[in-house]
């Protein structure tokens, strides 16, 4: 869990970055105002995406990976099991 905290940390950092170096630009026309957030705002729409997608497709990495840890000592029981079985007959 910590390794994909720590992915998920790096992926979006350079996306923080870029916005936290974007300096606001003074404008005194209302359109080039309401532009502006409105571009700021869908970055934020694509970030937030982004990082939701990451969340999900890590979480089904994750249930992959502890079902198939899940199958494999499965199947180290099974096998246990018949190597007991055939040696008490």
């Amino acid at each position: 869990m910590r390794g994909f905290v720590l992915a998920l940390g790096l992926s979006l950092a350079p996306l923080c970055a870029a916005l936290a170096d974007e300096a606001p630009v003074a404008t005194n026309s209302d359109f080039e105002k309401t532009e502006r957030l409105e571009t700021l705002r869908y970055r934020h729409m694509w970030i937030a995406f982004g990082a939701a997608w990451l969340i999900v497709c890590g979480f089904a990495f994750r249930t992959w990976r502890h079902a198939q840890q899940t199958e494999s000592e499965l199947e180290a029981l099974k096998r246990r099991l018949n190597e007991l079985e055939s040696k008490h007959g």
